[in-house]
C-alpha cells in the first residue's frame, strides 16, 4: 500500500493553510486599519478649527451654554472623526462626558496658567499675529453671564485606540503571529490524527490482517471521522466474512467435485474390464453419463450462484407475489401428481404487493417447493401459505416428511450441505438449491429460515406433526 509523500502530508498542508489564513487576516487588518486611519485624517480636510471657534463663540454669545450644547452635538454628527469638548473651571464637560487623558491634561494646564496669570495681574499671551489656529490649541469662551469656559478639540483618533501607540503595533503583530502558530498546529493535528489512524488501519488490512479493528476512541467520535471509522470497521468485518465464505466455498467445491470424478474413474475402469471380458457396456456408460450430468448440473448451479452474488440484480418492478405463487403451484401440481403428492395452496383475499424481479422470485419458490416434494412422503400434502406481517410478506412452504435435526437447521442454506449425513450424498441434488434461493431472497432485502413442525402447526392425515417448514420473508409495499 502506497504512503503519502512527505511534501503532501495532510497535517502539514492543514497547518500551513491555517497559518497563512491567520497571516492574511492580520495583514488585512493592518491594511484596513491604515485605510481607515487615512480616511479619518482626510475626513477633516477643508475644515478650519478657527471657523469652528468662531461658531462656538457666536453660539455662546447668542444662546449661552444651552445653545452651545446643541451646536456641539450637531457638529460631531457632521464630522464623525472630530470630538469637541467645552469644560468649565473644574474641567467638567458641559455634556457630562468623560475626557480623554491627554485632552484633560491640556485643558487643566491651560486653566492653571490662566489662574496663575490672573493672580499675578499678567494677561495670558494671545496667539501670534498671522499664526493659523491649530486643532491642539485651547480657546477661551465667555458666557453672557460672565462665566469662563475652555474649548478643545480631539480630532482624527477614535477614543478606544488612544492608549495604543504606533511603536506598539509591530510587537502586537509579532505576538499575533507567534500565538497563531501553536493554535494552528494543534488544530491541524486534531484534524489529521484520525486520518493517520485510518491510514494505518487500511495499510494493516491491506497487508492481510483481516481481524484488524480500529481504536475504540476513534470509533466513539460523533463527527465525520467517527462515522468514517465505523464504516471502515464494518467494511473490514464484511470483507473478512466474505473471504471466509469464499474459502469455505472453495473447500466445499473441491470436496463435492471429488465424488463424481471418483465415480467416473471407477466407471471407466469397470468399462475397460467389461470390454476385455466381452460383456455389455450399456450399464457402465449409463452410470458415466449420469455422473457427467451430475457434474454439469453442479457446475451450472455454481455459476448461477456466482452470478447472483457478484452481479447487480435486475430492475425490480411492482408485482403481486400471490399471482407468482399461484403460477408456481400450478406447475408444481403436475409434478406432485406424478409423484403421488399434493400441493395445498389458497390465495389470500388481498394482494401481496412488493418490489421484485418476477423471474428470480419464481425461481426461489420453485427451488423450495421442489425440495419439499422430494422429501415429502407419498400421499402427503405440501402446504403453502402466505400473509402480511408488520409490513412484510411471509411465505411458508412445509412438508410432512421426517424433518431435519435441530443442529442442522442453520446449515441448510450453506453451499453443498445436505441434511441427513453421508447417506444422501449420492442423491440427485448438489446441495445448492436452498443456497441459491437464499441468495435471491437476500437480493430482494429479505431472508429465509427453516424450522421443524411443532406445537401450533398443522398435522398430516395420520395425525402426525412432523416435517420441515421453510419461511421466506420479503419487504412489502
Amino acid at each position: 500500500m502506497s504512503r503519502a509523500a512527505p511534501g503532501s502530508s495532510l497535517f502539514l498542508r492543514i497547518f500551513i493553510w491555517f497559518w497563512l489564513a491567520t497571516c492574511m487576516i492580520v495583514a488585512a487588518g493592518m491594511v484596513i486599519t491604515t485605510v481607515v486611519g487615512a480616511a479619518r485624517h482626510n475626513a477633516l480636510d477643508g475644515v478650519e478649527p478657527a471657523a469652528l471657534v468662531r461658531e462656538a463663540r457666536a453660539q455662546m454669545a447668542l444662546g449661552g451654554v444651552g445653545a452651545l450644547r446643541q451646536w456641539i452635538r450637531a457638529s460631531e454628527a457632521r464630522y464623525a472623526t472630530l470630538k469637541i469638548y467645552v469644560v468649565d473651571h473644574g474641567v467638567q464637560d458641559i455634556l457630562g462626558r468623560r475626557l480623554q487623558p491627554r485632552l484633560e491634561d491640556r485643558l487643566g494646564a491651560h486653566i492653571e496658567e490662566g489662574d496663575f496669570a490672573a493672580a499675578n495681574g499678567t494677561p495670558l499671551p494671545g496667539p501670534l499675529p498671522g499664526k493659523p489656529v491649530s486643532w491642539w490649541d485651547i480657546h477661551d469662551l465667555v458666557s453672557p453671564d460672565g462665566d469662563h469656559y475652555e474649548l478643545g478639540f480631539l480630532p482624527f483618533d477614535p477614543p478606544h485606540l488612544e492608549a495604543l501607540g504606533d511603536s506598539d503595533l509591530p510587537l502586537l503583530l509579532l505576538a499575533a503571529f507567534a500565538l497563531s502558530a501553536p493554535i494552528c498546529w494543534l488544530l491541524a493535528r486534531h484534524i489529521s490524527r484520525p486520518v493517520r489512524e485510518l491510514e494505518r488501519g487500511a495499510q494493516a488490512f491491506g497487508d492481510g490482517d483481516a481481524k484488524l479493528r480500529l481504536d475504540g476512541a476513534l470509533l466513539a467520535r460523533r463527527d465525520e471521522f467517527g462515522a468514517l471509522a465505523r464504516a471502515f470497521d464494518d467494511m473490514a468485518e464484511n470483507v473478512a466474512e466474505l473471504l471466509a465464505s469464499k474459502e469455505n466455498l472453495l473447500r466445499d467445491v473441491s470436496h463435492e467435485l471429488r465424488s463424481p470424478l471418483a465415480r467416473l474413474r471407477l466407471g471407466l475402469e469397470l468399462a475397460r474390464r467389461d470390454a476385455g471380458a466381452g460383456l455389455a457396456l450399456d450399464r457402465r456408460f449409463d452410470r458415466i453419463e449420469q455422473e457427467c450430468a451430475h457434474l454439469d448440473q453442479m457446475v451450472g448451479q455454481l455459476l448461477h450462484l456466482a452470478r447472483l452474488r457478484g452481479a447487480p440484480s435486475d430492475m425490480p418492478e411492482p408485482l403481486d407475489l400471490a399471482v407468482i405463487i399461484s403460477q408456481v403451484v400450478g406447475d408444481a401440481r403436475f409434478e406432485a401428481q406424478a409423484a403421488r403428492r399434493r400441493v395445498a395452496w389458497t390465495a389470500p383475499p388481498l394482494p401481496l404487493t412488493m418490489l421484485g424481479v418476477p423471474l428470480l422470485l419464481r425461481s426461489v419458490l420453485e427451488n423450495v417447493l421442489r425440495n419439499a416434494l422430494r422429501h415429502a412422503p407419498e400421499d402427503s400434502a405440501i402446504v403453502l401459505r402466505a400473509w402480511r406481517e408488520d409490513g412484510d410478506i411471509v411465505v411458508e412452504i412445509g412438508d410432512h416428511g421426517s424433518g431435519v435435526q435441530e443442529d442442522e437447521l442453520a446449515r441448510l442454506f450453506q453451499p453443498f450441505y445436505r441434511a441427513g449425513g453421508d447417506a444422501q450424498q449420492d442423491g440427485d441434488g448438489a446441495g445448492l438449491g436452498l443456497t441459491i434461493a437464499a441468495t435471491m431472497v437476500a437480493r430482494h432485502g429479505g431472508g429465509m429460515a427453516a424450522r421443524n413442525r411443532g406445537e401450533g402447526d398443522d398435522m398430516d392425515e395420520n395425525g402426525r406433526r412432523s416435517g420441515l417448514i421453510v419461511s421466506i420473508r420479503l419487504p412489502g409495499l
